[in-house]
């Protein structure tokens, strides 16, 4: 057996000795991870569910817009967009036009747009080959031609373009929930892109990106081109996450500060009790430090018996306040922060017994 594995299993053997102070110290751990894990990890819950909700409001959006019309925007400006670092994905739009179900004359009208790109993961579609000539009906818009079914023929309102085939719907979710009372079809080549939707992988790379997008454009009249940011839902995201997260390390800092200063006085009884048995091992050859290292050792092992008790017992009740279990790794995180603490915790008390005098200690009178 190695001098660390028989360290452990001694330390074990002196926490089965004395159950009264392994309970204690147990419980203290356990009581300081429960209530970090079940308030904090309210909080946490909370601030990923406020963070979720704002972002799909559209802090990671940036929408880049021909506001002048003849901006000239290239459609090969869409793939480069969706090249840059931190782009989760960009879509492309032509000038909007009206249509109608092809043969009445009198049926009201829909707006189609040009598809510059693929169709991003937020629109669901029904199967769809891209094909030229053809084009999906968002839902609503479906309910505005009058058709029964994702199928029928479509006629632009002026001009002599050739009919289109609608062969699929569309359900769009926010930002692209415009695209629900139109049409959409293949952008034709030689067409000038007057919208692009780009989604930043998260909002702190957004201010970054939209200074990005303008130098990979290439539009041939820069100053008609806006790029439209959430600007101030991304200061209230700032805002959201710094308070919150304030108030958790400060909670945190405190319930570990007086679980420390328990545990140490609880070790510090514990060797005072056991000063003798400590006086015998020095004076039968143990180090100073094995001193030390026993009693942070069986400190550290009952702190890790306390540390996955409480995590259990917080996030039980965080589920059953808010229906919804604190992330694993949020309880680890705490356990593990715990532990460490319990363990400078027992470092005074262990370097006090260690440092007794063994003779005097045993010195019978």
């Amino acid at each position: 057996m190695s001098r660390a594995a028989g360290l452990v299993a001694e330390a074990v053997r002196m926490a089965r000795a004395a159950p009264l102070t392994t309970a204690v110290t147990a419980l203290i751990v356990a009581a300081a991870v429960g209530v970090i894990v079940s308030t904090t990890g309210q909080t946490v819950a909370i601030e990923r569910d406020v963070l979720g909700r704002i972002d799909q409001a559209g802090t990671r959006t940036i929408v880049i817009e021909d506001t002048s019309g003849s901006s000239g925007i290239p459609p090969g400006a869409v793939a480069r967009i969706s090249g840059l670092s931190g782009v989760e994905w960009a879509v492309g739009f032509g000038i909007a036009s009206d249509v109608r179900v092809a043969g009445l004359d009198g049926a009201a009208p829909v707006p189609i747009r040009g598809l510059f790109g693929a169709v991003p993961p937020l629109v669901v579609t029904s199967p769809w080959s891209a094909a030229p000539g053809t084009a999906l009906a968002g839902i609503e818009a479906l309910r505005a031609l009058g058709l029964a079914t994702a199928a029928g023929s479509v006629q632009p309102v002026a001009g002599n373009a050739l009919p289109l085939g609608v062969v699929g719907w569309l359900d769009a979710a926010p930002p692209l929930d415009f695209l629900d009372r139109a049409l959409l079809t293949p952008a034709d080549p030689d067409e000038i892109v007057v919208r692009i939707i780009v989604l930043a992988r998260s909002a702190d790379e957004v201010a970054a990106l939209a200074t990005a997008v303008r130098g990979v454009l290439d539009a041939a009249d820069p100053s008609g081109v806006s790029v439209q940011t959430s600007a101030a839902l991304v200061e209230v995201r700032h805002a959201v996450r710094g308070e919150l997260g304030s108030w958790g390390r400060n909670l945190v800092s405190l319930v570990l500060g007086a679980g420390l200063v328990l545990t140490g006085l609880n070790v510090f009884g514990a060797v005072t009790t056991r000063r003798r048995d400590f006086g015998r091992r020095r004076a039968l050859g143990a180090s100073r430090a094995d001193i030390v290292a026993l009693v942070t050792v069986q400190t550290l092992v009952t702190a890790v018996i306390g540390a996955v008790i409480g995590a259990v017992a917080g996030s039980v009740v965080v589920a059953g306040v808010l229906g919804i279990a604190p992330e694993p790794e949020f309880g680890v995180a705490v356990g593990v922060l715990a532990i460490l603490a319990t363990a400078v915790a027992a470092v005074p008390p262990a370097l006090v017994a260690a440092y007794r005098d063994p003779v005097r200690i045993l010195r019978v009178a």
